[in-house]
């Protein structure tokens, strides 16, 4: 027998540009960015097929970008 996460739902604050918000004041880490399965909020309790798929390539593309502009700089 293994063991294997199937589900994380969330975990990880993030603003809207996809900053992950650290958990002392909730200021965003320079840096660093997140998106799909493992920022929260995203979640309900009824799991709903291609919800996840849809988070991640939405907030994916919004906190790659964001993510790009700030290596720009």
């Amino acid at each position: 027998m293994t063991c294997g996460v199937t589900f994380t739902f969330g975990g990880l604050r993030i603003t809207t540009d996809g900053e992950v918000l650290n958990t002392d004041d909730y200021r965003a880490i320079r840096g660093l960015y997140a998106a799909g399965e493992l920022v929260g909020a995203c979640s309900t309790s009824i799991i709903r097929a291609g919800t996840g798929l849809m988070a991640g390539s939405v907030f994916g593309r919004i906190a790659g970008n964001r993510a790009g502009s700030a290596g720009r700089n």
